[in-house]
């Protein structure tokens, strides 16, 4: 659910073409410049503080709500090709049909684009966009990135084991703890240093090629982004029409499929302001009183881009549409409060006070001169995976669809997956939980093994319902005759001295038993056909069988 929220000073139903190249006064922070289009004003641009780049997305109509911002004009899926043949360029050399907001275009034609060609489609996507969905998903983030250069105020993070540790600065809204995509993403930036290398590679771009020009400094948006060869993206934009949609520009993307999981197997989470709080109705009047609470405040209706809020703690998450990143296999995360403190008896006379009037938020840091409430956002919405009762079925019909497009022999058998040391997991409905393992024939001296669980919908500790998620498991086996078995074995295992659950890929246990293996991750329906999700799944399982 998008939160409805307007920028202060932008007429409403104002949309958001295309963001400009940033700029920097003396004593002052930096700030980007943004072209709107407005039925009545026509064409305008507006500078705001970067702090706001998670929430400025191009195409977005402001103020924003779920009716408004659905997913608008060209939409589709793209399979990344390699790398090496992505070819970056800049706005004037975008052809004339896909050229907007012509009025102001000498003033951002320097904005790097990549020109990415895939078989009769040439795809052009904005550095600054394709930042937006990798990095910008906090305010913090995008002033971690532009004015220090370096991941240091955001957290600490070590490994041991295949266990990871992450302690949150304090700086980041503790309210991430509790989304499972910004754990993954944090997981993800802090142990691939190819990736943090690409978040810190913002900073010297910014002080190698800014320019001053009429006492401010000027600096058109550059990085160098990781490897993303054989990612998919999923994108809105618009094409030209002249030459039967060859030509698209990614005007937003929506999801990234395929980034490369870190190495892990289990990561833990703390932050020094995270609580969890136990029930207690025999506090003592002795005992430490816990701070009176004060009333509670909504979410601000309007971000105020030009005033810095207060400094305080707490921060408002504003829902946006935001990107999905999916990983090619999943790593557990887990919050772990690092206090633990008695809830106090509960008082009726403050959950019947009325909250108070709704103000004015703002992305920019906290200071103590603020006025206006904190805010930050939150746009690593949840994915949307294919329902568990049909995985099964519909890796089956991907096994089809290899056969057909790619003329590979394929054998396949349904199993039944071991009861080892796993409770109840073995069971889905009282029945057993089963397996399909296929190998491919991918050429006369290589046979390559896929090996897909079924997945079931079961009930957490807190009552609600939880989907389970597993990758597929693609691999080439050392001993034909026992890696399946011990495969599974370890998979229905469970290991509490090292972390480990059972329902899990033990990915150091199972490279004794394959001499390659990756993992691919399911499809996301978030935007997606199921016809779609299909198809992208089998393309990005086809990438990795011809790697192996």
């Amino acid at each position: 659910m998008i939160d409805d929220i307007s920028l202060k000073n932008i007429p409403t139903d104002s949309k958001l073409l295309i963001l400009g190249d940033w700029f920097r006064r003396p004593g002052e922070g930096w700030k980007v410049v943004c072209y709107f289009h407005n039925k009545e004003k026509g064409h305008f641009r507006k500078s705001f503080p970067i702090d706001l780049l998670p929430l400025l997305i191009s195409g977005l109509t402001f103020p924003t709500n779920s009716k408004a911002n659905k997913t608008q004009g060209w939409t589709g899926t793209a399979m990344l090709p390699e790398q090496e043949l992505w070819e970056k360029a800049s706005f004037t050399d975008l052809p004339d049909e896909l050229k907007r907001s012509q009025n102001y275009s000498e003033q951002f034609e320097n904005n790097k684009v990549y020109r990415i060609t895939k078989g009769e489609k040439t795809y052009w996507l904005p550095l600054y966009e394709l930042a937006r969905a990798l990095f910008f998903h906090s305010a913090e983030c995008v002033r971690a990135a532009a004015y220090q250069g370096n991941t240091w105020q955001l957290a600490r993070s070590w490994s041991g084991n295949r266990i990871g540790e992450i302690e949150l600065s304090s700086n980041i809204p503790v309210g991430y703890l509790s989304n499972p995509q910004y754990r993954n993403f944090f997981t993800w930036l802090l142990f691939d240093e190819s990736i943090e290398n690409s978040f810190n590679s913002i900073f010297p771009a910014i002080n190698t090629n800014t320019l001053l020009n009429d006492g401010s400094y000027r600096w058109s948006f550059d990085f160098t982004p990781p490897d993303l060869s054989n990612c998919e993206i999923s994108y809105s934009g618009f094409y030209s029409k002249v030459d039967n949609h060859q030509h698209i520009f990614i005007r937003e993307i929506r999801s990234i499929a395929g980034l490369k999981a870190p190495d892990l197997d289990k990561v833990y989470f703390s932050h020094p302001d995270d609580k969890i709080y136990l029930e207690n109705e025999e506090l003592s009047p002795s005992e430490n009183k816990p701070p009176k609470k004060k009333r509670p405040t909504e979410k601000p209706k309007q971000l105020d881009p030009d005033n810095k809020p207060k400094a305080e703690k707490r921060r408002h998450l504003i829902n946006m549409s935001g990107s999905g990143l999916s990983f090619d296999s999943v790593f557990e995360t887990q919050r772990r409060p690092p206090e633990v403190q008695n809830l106090p008896p509960k008082n009726d006379s403050e959950e019947l006070k009325e909250p108070e009037q709704s103000e004015n938020g703002s992305f920019q840091q906290g200071d103590d001169k603020g006025k206006h409430s904190r805010a930050d956002a939150n746009n690593l919405p949840p994915p949307n995976p294919v329902q568990p009762s049909e995985k099964l079925a519909l890796f089956m019909k991907m096994l089809d669809m290899l056969k057909e497009e790619h003329n590979w022999a394929i054998t396949s058998k349904i199993g039944e997956v071991p009861k080892v040391r796993c409770r109840s997991l073995h069971l889905i409905d009282q029945r057993a939980r089963q397996y399909c393992h296929a190998i491919i024939e991918r050429d006369k001296s290589t046979n390559i093994h896929v090996l897909e669980i079924e997945l079931s919908c079961r009930t957490n500790k807190e009552g609600n319902s939880e989907h389970e998620s597993l990758s597929t498991l693609i691999f080439r086996p050392k001993n034909t005759n026992t890696a399946l078995q011990t495969i599974l074995i370890e998979l229905m295992s469970n290991h509490k001295n090292e972390g480990l659950k059972a329902m899990s890929w033990k990915k150091k246990r199972i490279t004794k038993s394959t001499s390659v293996c990756e993992y691919l991750g399911h499809p996301d329906n978030k935007i997606l056909t199921d016809e779609d999700s299909l198809k992208s799944w089998m393309e990005r399982a086809v990438s990795k069988v011809l790697r192996m």
